[in-house]
């Protein structure tokens, strides 16, 4: 009997543990980011820039519903929230 009880505090005291880790793992992941090539094949953009940010050192504008767009730093200065959206955004891959 003594033995059993020995065995379920040891996995509770390892269960503890883990979660404990796994916590901390959540506490400290940072979110991902999801970069996508503007190609707009089919369809054209509009609406107007909504938001300007720096994600980890990069420039971002986001445009309404289309969501987030990566630019260049001379892009991103040269736009103000509000504007309508910059061609280069509306361009199509070739």
């Amino acid at each position: 009997m003594l033995i059993l009880l020995l065995l379920v505090l040891i996995l509770c005291f390892m269960c503890i543990r883990e979660n404990n880790q796994l916590q901390h793992q959540l506490k400290t992941q940072r979110p991902k980011i999801v970069l996508h090539v503007v190609d707009n094949a089919g369809g054209e953009l509009v609406g107007k820039i909504t938001d300007k940010e720096i994600i980890e050192g990069r420039y971002t504008l986001t445009v309404g519903a289309y969501g987030k767009f990566l630019v260049t730093k001379e892009q991103y200065e040269a736009i103000k929230v509000g504007d309508p959206i910059p061609e280069y955004l509306k361009g199509r891959k070739q």
